[in-house]
């Protein structure tokens, strides 16, 4: 039995699309890690703060890009059919989306500042958050709009593009921390603000890019681009129809392991620095995964788009044993060796870290598990997505974080006398059953009723 499927839905279609997304995706993982880097070398405090401060921004923000996001499904399934003008109509029905959405978190401040006031953190560290999250919340907009613009590019399978604007805003960001963090001649260190600030700046020339390419004459002469520009009452209806489940999923999901953070982090100021520098490390896999599992949702799409569904179960189980072969390799590291990845943020300053660090290191045998389970599942959640099965996901899996996931944090750590490993072992656990959940579903072939085209 061969490991990966050839041909259709093989091996090689899906690397194609995936690598340039993994290479995005993981330049986005270097920016926030070198970010929060920056931060640790700062203070303690801001370590501790941006973590939970950046996880409620996009809290808020998960909803609305759940469903702006869900352009690329659209984009990916009229391309599968050819019809070019849709592909822009679609594109332009998410950015109109994120206009408004944008508008919606501003209005949404007061209560994030609510939520962080009420975490039970130390004093200092609230205030630090509030700077973060103001700055990261009042610029949502932004980040929503490039979402639905990289759709025109993701969804056709030109994976290459958002690559190369990704990795461009990110460098720019890091070029920007390490000034506005901590300051060189007149510019003043501004500490988790100047971080925020340098995140902002790099997703604001990601959109400027996105804005310059999708206008440039082909793309005006071959998909309309600027006459299709307007509100399209049918297809953005239906976006909503699936985005918005899609959203209300994503949001639940991710509101989750914000809450996990908050509720970790209400345990003490040592057990909250760890488990973000834990939280920190996950993105090493995670990130790079979000772009293997964008990269399945566009093919699987475009199969479906093209009638194929077969070829769209070939390319999920491709990217379920490509997610879980590199989640091994991490895996594998993570136990081995630990402290490379652990110590980096205590590196020049270890005495005020010892604590935080020696509380991080056994966490990391856990963390392997977690990674794994997530990879897998994730992959399968987005092949889903891809199909239109957005509703089972948004009850199914919001169930399984709301009624398990965060009572189970509550109890370990409020009733039973847990430590920071308890908390992380019950959140792979968790993940272990979403891969399961999400599998048995896609194997299941339900999701071969849905056409998301038809309304």
């Amino acid at each position: 039995m061969k490991l990966f499927t050839r041909g259709e839905g093989g091996i090689g279609e899906l690397l194609g699309v995936a690598y340039p997304m993994m290479l995005s995706t993981a330049s986005t993982t270097v920016m926030q890690f070198v970010n929060r880097l920056f931060l640790a070398h700062y203070s303690p405090d801001a370590l501790a703060a941006c973590v939970p401060a950046g996880m409620l921004a996009f809290v808020f923000c998960c909803f609305f890009f759940g469903v702006v996001s869900y352009t690329n499904a659209f984009v990916s399934q009229y391309h599968g059919r050819g019809k070019t003008a849709s592909v822009s109509v679609a594109v332009w029905q998410g950015v109109w989306l994120a206009a408004a959405a944008g508008l919606l978190l501003l209005a949404l401040t007061p209560a994030g500042f609510y939520i962080i006031g009420h975490s039970g953190h130390a004093a200092p560290v609230r205030a630090l958050e509030k700077e973060y999250f103001l700055v990261l919340n009042s610029c949502g907009i932004i980040y929503l709009t490039s979402a639905a613009l990289s759709s025109f590019f993701t969804g056709r399978g030109l994976t290459k593009v958002p690559m190369v604007v990704n990795i461009a805003g990110n460098a720019l960001c890091l070029l920007l921390s390490w000034l506005l963090i901590f300051g060189a001649g007149p510019v003043p260190a501004m500490g988790i603000k100047g971080a925020a600030l340098a995140m902002v700046a790099g997703q604001a020339l990601m959109l400027a890019l996105y804005l310059a390419l999708i206008f440039s004459a082909e793309n005006r002469r071959r998909y309309r681009t600027a006459r299709l520009v307007g509100v399209h009452k049918d297809l953005f209806l239906r976006l909503v129809k699936y985005g918005a489940p899609n959203g209300v999923g994503f949001f639940l999901d991710v509101a989750s392991f914000g809450a996990f953070i908050f509720i970790v982090g209400a345990m003490d100021k040592v057990s909250l620095a760890a488990s973000n520098i834990i939280a920190s490390i996950n993105m090493i896999a995670f990130m790079p995964v979000i772009g293997l599992g964008i990269a399945t949702l566009t093919v699987v799409g475009k199969y479906i788009g093209m009638r194929k569904p077969d070829s769209a179960v070939r390319v999920a189980y491709n990217g379920a044993k490509l997610a879980a072969l590199y989640a091994l390799f991490l895996g594998v590291l993570f136990m081995a060796v630990p402290g490379v990845f652990v110590n980096i943020f205590g590196s020049g300053n270890a005495a005020e870290y010892a604590d935080i660090l020696a509380r991080s290191r056994p966490v990391m045998k856990v963390l392997a598990v977690f990674v794994f389970f997530d990879a897998i599942g994730m992959v399968f959640a987005d092949a889903l997505r891809g199909a239109g099965d957005t509703r089972f996901q948004m009850l199914g899996g919001s169930a399984a974080a709301w009624l398990l996931f965060v009572p189970g944090i509550w109890y370990i750590t409020h009733y039973a006398g847990g430590e920071l490993i308890h908390a992380w072992a019950w959140g792979a656990f968790y993940m272990v059953l979403l891969a399961v959940f999400f599998g048995l579903r896609f194997r299941s072939g339900l999701w071969r009723k849905i056409d998301i085209l038809k309304g």
